[in-house]
């Protein structure tokens, strides 16, 4: 069982404080901002008290928030995609925890699932990779300039893909029927890109070159903006090798 503070609340942090506290470790969290019972002000941190220093914050503070805290021996870590491991250069025990998950507090997360990435100084990588197997079944090792390359393929993968299905979801609204009504499509659309790979499962007017279509939807569209992201998405999918 190992002593940990997670730094942050928000939905990753929450979802780690859980798992970590399901596996026996003694969690204590902490905030910048202290908006509920369990979470103790940043300053009570007492860096020697703990093993490991979760920053779950957001990217652009991390570099901030390392430098606040005391040197130990504890091992910090943040939970970054795209922030370097450097950045936590202040500590000789360092690394990066990186969850290839999305992550909402009102949903429940199997940590099982997924990978874990991590990345560790010479004097705390071990530390990390024993902690992560403790709650993690799958954990792998991978470089600061590799790690932001997949979180850029996540982004495309989950975050534009959600921003898709909203888009959706709005011109779904104006026929009084909600996403739900096509899940069926969402969910074979993701079986067959996993099955064949999505460079071979892409259908639809763009990829036949079916102008007809194509312009009677851009007829329809009558927000620019939506407008302007369907001619980019459809060029992008005529081009694309």
């Amino acid at each position: 069982m190992s002593k940990v503070a997670i730094i942050g609340y928000g939905n990753v942090g929450y979802h780690l404080a859980n798992r970590l506290s399901s596996k026996r470790h003694d969690v204590s969290i902490f905030s910048r901002t202290q908006s509920e019972d369990q979470i103790l002000p940043i300053d009570q941190l007492d860096p020697n008290s703990f093993d490991f220093i979760i920053l779950s914050v957001p990217d652009s503070i991390v570099k901030e928030i390392s430098e606040q805290i005391d040197s130990s021996d504890a091992v910090v870590l943040h939970t970054s995609g795209s922030i370097p491991i450097a950045e936590l250069s202040k500590h000789s025990k360092h690394g990066v925890m990186y969850p290839l998950q999305t992550f909402s507090r009102t949903k429940e997360i199997d940590f099982t699932s997924f990978p874990i990435f991590i990345e560790g100084s010479e004097d705390g990588e071990r530390d990390i990779f024993t902690l992560v197997r403790s709650f993690s079944n799958d954990v792998r090792l991978l470089t600061s300039t590799n790690r932001s390359k997949l979180h850029l393929a996540a982004v495309f993968a989950c975050n534009f893909s959600n921003h898709m299905f909203h888009l959706s979801e709005k011109i779904l609204d104006s026929l009084d029927m909600t996403f739900q009504d096509i899940q069926p499509l969402v969910e074979e659309t993701l079986q067959k890109a996993i099955k064949l790979g999505p460079s071979e499962s892409q259908t639809g007017p763009a990829i036949r070159n079916d102008e007809t279509t194509i312009n009677t939807h851009l007829d329809m569209l009558q927000d620019e903006q939506m407008k302007n992201i369907y001619r980019m998405i459809t060029d992008s999918i005529r081009n694309i090798k």
